[in-house]
């Protein structure tokens, strides 16, 4: 099929956000459009939406080249239809089967479908093979990615079509299989799922949770933010259809707290409260971090869990070393080192060669603070801190050590602040907040690759335009190097005993690989 505004009219189902997004996109670019939705007062508003915003682009004329229609039947001279209704698989069934009367082949059937099986969507046709997924992402006319879903019947000609489509209209399309969440919405699922679980174990307060991932970790926005944003029921709903859709995968499993938000019908913006209230207030503004003041040396063990600390400190203008030089007494000390490098011995090496009133900062990532500080000469004086995305945040993720004195968590957050940097403390827990949140994501990116959902790069392409992360899962994985991800997911296996846990098989295979070059 020839895919051009000039010789393509695109049929799309559904007026709400998404299929007037949709639309949007399509005039933007010149197509003739037929939306159809039968209930009242949707297309009304529609309308105002597309006039407003093709008026705002200087693109008034191209209002004429859509046709609202309440009945179906008028869908009829469409090439492509793009069905954006309830997601409810029975009622895209019924939808289809109407399409297939009115809208014969060739004609190319779409489900914008973001977690339903395109496949049982598409069964009810008589020619299967004419239909395939086409995903996009909210707002339909900014966000550039269109993931093409390729169901058990589709064929490579409506793959293509559809492919080709997405291109023409300004937008990156991604192709991927048939499963449950397709790339975004299942590589996505940890962000959510982990920072809950995070707040219902008391592990740290929402609000810290999102200023470490916007701060230290560079998301757009924090997970409770987000959810707010996509609606609370929304995320939770697409959280259950995957669960129910893969047998009671324990990765998938929603949460009780989004819940417990649905019962209260405090659905997020759209309701005016969710994890937070929204009023009348203005740009949220972020929290910015101190200019650097610390002057003098840093000690700084050997070991690999806190790339690019010498390197920050240095670039502050901060003597940073494993042995400082004589007659230069370190203002700080930071023990690097991971489970495998000795980290109980350079803890106390650090602990007995510093000043008595210094507190140690330990990374905590691949064992947990409490478990340190019972092998610790001095545990009054230690801190845990988030090694792996010190160097690159504006934040660092602290944890105080059950003995740890008031007058040293004083001193650690004062020097925190001093090197630049916004302190957020957070309980002892396995994997800390970003390491567990982040290698999650990165565990289920390879479970993706591993079940032929799609490559690699193509996982990264998608989360990246997708849902505006700062780098693909599996680009991270590469940074921080897989056998630590395996290392902190092994941890919390081993701490919570739960199979959400397991690492995938490709990411031992990755670690492995990554061992012997």
């Amino acid at each position: 099929m020839n895919i051009s505004p000039e010789s393509t009219t695109l049929g799309i189902v559904g007026a709400g956000t998404m299929g007037s997004g949709i639309a949007l996109a399509a005039l933007y670019q010149g197509y003739r459009v037929i939306l159809q939705d039968s209930f009242p007062g949707a297309l009304e508003k529609a309308r105002e939406y597309i006039e407003t915003f093709l008026a705002k682009k200087g693109l008034s004329e191209n209002a004429g080249k859509v046709t609202y229609a309440p009945d179906p039947a008028a869908l009829a001279p469409a090439d492509i239809v793009i069905e954006a209704i309830i997601e409810d698989l029975a009622a895209k069934q019924d939808l289809f089967r109407a399409l297939d009367g009115i809208c014969p082949p060739p004609a190319i059937l779409a489900s914008n479908t973001s977690t339903l099986a395109v496949t049982a969507v598409a069964s009810v046709l008589a020619d299967p093979g004419r239909a395939a997924g086409m995903h996009f992402f909210n707002p339909a006319p900014l966000l550039p990615l269109v993931e093409v879903v390729r169901a058990a019947q589709s064929r490579d000609d409506a793959v293509q079509s559809l492919v080709a489509l997405a291109e023409s209209l300004g937008k990156t399309p991604v192709v991927t299989g048939d499963t449950p969440g397709f790339i975004v919405n299942r590589v996505a699922r940890p962000y959510y799922g982990e920072a809950l679980r995070l707040l219902g174990e008391g592990a740290a307060s929402l609000e810290a949770i999102d200023l470490l991932a916007e701060q230290s970790a560079g998301f757009r926005m924090g997970p409770f933010r987000l959810m707010d944003l996509i609606g609370i029921d929304i995320n939770a709903t697409a959280m259950q259809s995957m669960y129910e859709q893969t047998f009671g995968e324990p990765r998938y499993r929603p949460h009780p707290i989004q819940i417990q938000k649905m019962q209260a019908g405090m659905l997020g913006r759209k309701t005016g409260r969710g994890f937070y209230a929204y009023s009348e207030e203005g740009q949220r503004e972020l929290p910015q971090p101190p200019a650097p003041t610390l002057q003098g040396a840093v000690f700084i063990s050997e070991g690999s869990w806190a790339p690019g600390l010498k390197e920050y400190l240095e670039g502050i203008g901060v003597q940073a070393d494993v042995v400082t030089p004589p007659g230069m007494p370190p203002q700080a000390a930071f023990v690097a080192a991971g489970r495998d490098e000795f980290l109980v011995e350079h803890m106390n090496v650090y602990l007995a060669g510093t000043r008595a009133e210094l507190p140690v900062f330990v990374q905590c990532v691949d064992m947990t603070l409490a478990e340190l500080a019972a092998q610790a000469d001095e545990p009054e004086r230690l801190v845990g801190f988030d090694g792996l995305f010190f160097a690159g945040g504006k934040a660092v993720t602290l944890v105080a050590s059950p003995a740890l004195g008031d007058e040293f968590r004083a001193t650690a957050e004062e020097t925190i602040r001093a090197l630049g940097k916004i302190p957020v403390w957070v309980r002892d827990s396995p994997g800390l907040v970003l390491p567990r949140i982040v290698f999650q994501l990165v565990n289920e990116a390879a479970f993706a690759v591993l079940e032929g959902v799609a490559d690699a790069d193509t996982i990264d392409l998608a989360m990246r335009l997708g849902v505006n992360y700062p780098k693909g899962p599996l680009a991270w994985g590469r940074e921080f190097g897989y056998s630590k991800a395996l290392a902190v997911l092994d941890h919390l296996y081993g701490e919570y005993r739960e199979d959400r846990y397991r690492a995938c098989v490709l990411l031992r295979r990755w670690a492995r690989l990554e061992k012997l070059a």
